[in-house]
């Protein structure tokens, strides 16, 4: 192919030319796109610089004297068209981050050859070409990786840089000796270099969008298997390679369910998993089509400190970043606009995945009350006036950084699955298969998947499903008392609005697809608009709405109604229960009901219960303790929620028994974060007794959150020794995690000292330091902020550009006191863009929500505390 484009190449004689196309805002015009990009990179790891030259072979719609492309923070040298035509001007505009390029003669319509060299800079943060460096027992390492996405492509070298902008790479690079070289593709060639290392050209990439390109470079080792026509790799830094299998294991099983669901395999010869040792603030993975980046973490299993948490993540990352190797790969969205296509559809595909292939994790069930990633957590953004709709406006780099978010994901997952639910499994991943085969290797919009989801079903879906991915907020549904005759239980329900401040309750109408059981068989009906409509439900059993929880809605029930739910909860099914329990807080939160309901539903938990359901009681409890200030109501709300937990220990303790589900050992993971939290002398007194015998010795199903708890709570000597392990540790992960956890100090004092420390080059990595920042807000969000704003530009300079809007102001949405979002908005309206304030807002919201509701949850807390 490459043959062939070449010799097409040539350039006719015009006298006139139009001028380009205007462009839209914050992107590039069409008159000229590239087709296939010749790419070589040369890295000097040591001195953190670059050197690039491409030829691009482009596509001219219409004569232009001038080629706009992107690039940022590059040195661009030579340009030639063809060769031999060398422009008038070359100019870098490093705020609109483009690259102009203008011809004395019209550039003639057709196929042309660019050729462009430079320089740039390898960054120590994960944008463009950055270093991860790491510490091992030979001393300190730096590898190479590449992080292209949203818009970072174009630090690395100048192209095109927007999704539909596909086209093909042939990418060479050369490494130092010892080290090599890794991509998208198979090496096609490889030679000897002339310091002793080496040059690796690879295979030409299918077409693709430019921020999936890859390039690695380091002291690597990799294992290999083959899934049919697929060579599935894992590749990690010299000596963790064994870490790795579980990794292999789980893409080998998902790679063949991937295969069967979508109807289209996947195209390319290898997949390689790419495990860096290192972190970002803002991504764990990233889905680079055939080489996958992941953090080391979000791949590998560490024997010394993988939690059961830990390894379900490892499996549910992978299947993210998979299943994206069709939804984002594959088919692409035309626009940043459309990202949920991406993020909220390998979301949902990555739960879809798990359930089906880990029965015993009750994975459908975490995902209506996981404690980060859940349908619970969508809703509680989505119920603030800092939200926005799943199909959004993006014009500017900033926006498109902030778009990866809860929306776009967990809000995306959730009405994908209710989506699924409403035309049934078979008709929905008929129309997925039919998606995937009319846009492979294209561009698509939100428009594209609802037709072939509407021919499958048989029915149109657009409807329904723009009234929850063009709008924000989330519906309410009230529930009438119910009434039995003839077997049959008749309901009036109406659709309303939820939400926890006064502009995200304003009147809106969605078209609901509610699902409800009375003990028979389920019923579903469209319900849409305040006035109430009558739900018919076979069986004479209390009504369940939302029953099995695959609906995007909260359900209001009356109080007789909630109270016959309520004495029926031991015998409801997992996910009913976990629904039950979600609605009655989040209803509190938002003043529909009382707060005594879910007390209520937690002192209904039997000792038996599934250990999902000790789990969330345990999150919630923790919730609602983070409403009182220190002092004798919050040790008598503690003292309580210590006695309904004791239970939930009873089941755990410390130690694994033999046979124990995952839910179980998760549950220990919860327990002894929040009842250490507590101060449950149990959980305290057992954590030092683990510290205290060695950090090594604890087990590694339970140390992350002991050293949690353990740092959490400790004392200016104590804090001191683990700064010292930490320095010293020659495992990479070690170090990483007791850093960061060096930030979790309740002392404001040592708290404090781990701000200072995250400013020197002790913390070697410098996304550990922005780690360590982060960990302090997560208990001082007001200290963890005022620090940031003082220091603003060191910060700044530990995250990459495009996140930057966002992490300042992320460091204070903890927080309790209105007075820190006032100034949360002086500090955005000063040092942001208007278009850029999206985290700002989002802060600034939830801030403002969480004091409301310290105030108004004050004496409920105070009641339910007396009377434990």
């Amino acid at each position: 192919m490459q043959t062939r484009l070449l010799a097409a190449i040539g350039l006719a004689s015009l006298t006139a030319a139009a001028p380009p196309p205007a462009a839209q805002p914050g992107r590039l015009p069409a008159n000229v796109v590239p087709m296939h990009y010749d790419v070589r990179i040369d890295a000097d790891a040591k001195a953190l610089a670059f050197t690039g030259q491409e030829t691009v072979t482009i596509s001219v719609a219409q004569p232009t004297r001038r080629i706009l492309l992107n690039a940022a923070e590059l040195n661009v040298g030579a340009v030639r068209l063809d060769g031999t035509v060398a422009p008038v001007s070359v100019k870098t505009d490093e705020a609109a981050q483009t690259l102009t390029i203008d011809f004395a003669e019209p550039v003639a319509t057709g196929t042309h050859r660019l050729a462009i060299g430079w320089s740039g800079r390898i960054n120590r943060s994960a944008a463009g070409l950055f270093a991860v460096d790491y510490q091992d027992k030979r001393g300190a390492q730096r590898m190479l990786v590449t992080q292209m996405e949203p818009a970072d492509g174009r630090r690395v070298l100048p192209m095109w840089d927007e999704p539909a902008a596909k086209a093909t790479f042939t990418l060479t690079a050369s490494a130092p000796r010892g080290q090599t070289a890794f991509s998208n593709m198979p090496a096609q060639k490889v030679e000897k270099g002339a310091d002793g290392g080496t040059v690796t050209t690879f295979q030409p990439t299918p077409k693709m969008s430019s921020y999936l390109l890859f390039l690695g470079i380091g002291d690597v080792e990799r294992k290999t298997r083959m899934v049919g026509r697929t060579e599935i790799g894992v590749i990690t830094r010299r000596g963790a390679l064994d870490q790795g299998d579980y990794a292999l294991d789980s893409a080998a099983r998902l790679l063949s369910y991937f295969n069967d669901y979508f109807g289209t395999p996947y195209p390319l010869p290898k997949l390689d998993m790419i495990a860096a040792p290192g972190q970002s603030q803002f991504f764990s993975a990233m889905e680079n089509w055939g080489a996958i980046l992941y953090f080391d973490r979000a791949v590998l299993l560490d024997p010394d400190f993988t939690t059961e948490t830990g390894r379900q993540r490892v499996f549910t990352t992978i299947a993210h970043e998979m299943a994206h190797q069709w939804f984002g790969d594959l088919v692409t969205m035309r626009w940043w606009d459309d990202l949920w296509l991406n993020e909220g559809f390998a979301e949902w595909m990555d739960g879809h995945a798990t359930i089906a292939l880990n029965p015993s994790w009750n994975y459908d069930a975490q995902l209506v009350a996981g404690a980060a990633r859940s349908s619970q957590v969508a809703m509680t953004a989505d119920a603030q006036s800092s939200s926005h709709p799943v199909v959004q406006r993006i014009a500017t780099v900033d926006q498109v950084a902030q778009a990866f978010d809860t929306i776009t994901y967990l809000k995306g997952d959730a009405v994908i699955r209710m989506l699924e639910g409403a035309v049934g499994e078979e008709a929905f991943r008929e129309g997925v298969r039919r998606y995937m085969a009319r846009h492979a290797y294209g561009n698509t919009v939100t428009e594209d998947l609802w037709r072939a989801l509407s021919e499958a079903a048989g029915r149109p879906v657009k409807p329904f499903m723009d009234t929850f991915t063009k709008q924000a907020g989330v519906p309410l549904v009230t529930v009438g008392a119910p009434r039995c005759a003839a077997g049959r239980t008749t309901a009036a329900l109406s659709q309303g609005r939820y939400g926890l401040d006064a502009a995200s309750k304003t009147p809106q109408r969605w078209i609901v697809p509610v699902e409800a059981t009375a003990g028979g068989a389920e019923a579903t009906k469209m319900i849409s608009g305040a006035k109430p409509q009558p739900f018919a439900v076979p069986g004479c059993a209390p009504v369940i709405v939302n029953a099995g929880r695959t609906g995007y809605y909260r359900v209001l029930y009356g109080e007789a109604h909630f109270r016959t739910l309520a004495d029926g909860f031991a015998g409801q099914q997992l996910t009913d229960q976990l629904g039950l329990m979600g609605d009655a807080l989040g209803l509190a939160n938002g003043g529909y009901a009382p707060l005594s309901r879910a007390f209520d539903l937690i002192g209904r938990i039997p000792a038996n219960a599934d250990p999902l359901v000790w789990n969330y009681a345990a999150q919630q409890l923790a919730a609602l303790d983070a409403s009182l200030e220190d002092g004798p109501v919050r040790d008598a709300f503690r003292a309580r929620a210590i006695t309904v937990l004791a239970p939930a220990w009873g089941l755990t303790g410390f130690e694994a028994r033999k046979g124990e589900t995952p839910a179980v050992s998760q549950l220990r993971e919860t327990l002894i974060l929040r009842l250490g939290g507590f101060g449950d002398p149990r959980v305290v007194q057992g954590v030092r007794g683990l510290v205290a015998r060695g950090i090594d010795t604890i087990p590694a199903a339970v140390r992350e959150p002991v050293l949690t708890v353990h740092l959490t709570q400790a004392t200016p000597a104590e804090w001191e020794a683990m700064r010292k392990r930490a320095a010293a540790a020659k495992n990479p992960a070690a170090s990483r995690s007791l850093y960061e956890r060096l930030g979790l100090a309740a002392d404001p004092a040592l708290a404090e000292r781990a701000l200072t420390l995250a400013l020197t080059d002790e913390v070697a990595a410098v996304p550990d330091r922005a780690s360590l920042i982060s960990g302090v807000a997560a208990a001082h969000p007001a200290l963890a902020f005022d620090w940031a704003v003082a220091h603003a530009a060191e910060v700044n300079g530990l995250i990459e550009t495009s996140a930057r809007p966002g992490y300042i102001v992320g460091l204070a949405r903890g927080g309790t006191d209105p007075a820190l979002a006032t100034r949360v908005q002086a500090y955005a309206a000063k040092a942001l863009p208007a278009e850029s304030r999206q985290g700002a807002e989002a802060a600034i919201s939830t801030i403002r929500a969480a004091a409301r509701l310290k105030q108004a949850r004050g004496p409920a807390l105070a009641a339910w505390a007396k009377a434990g």
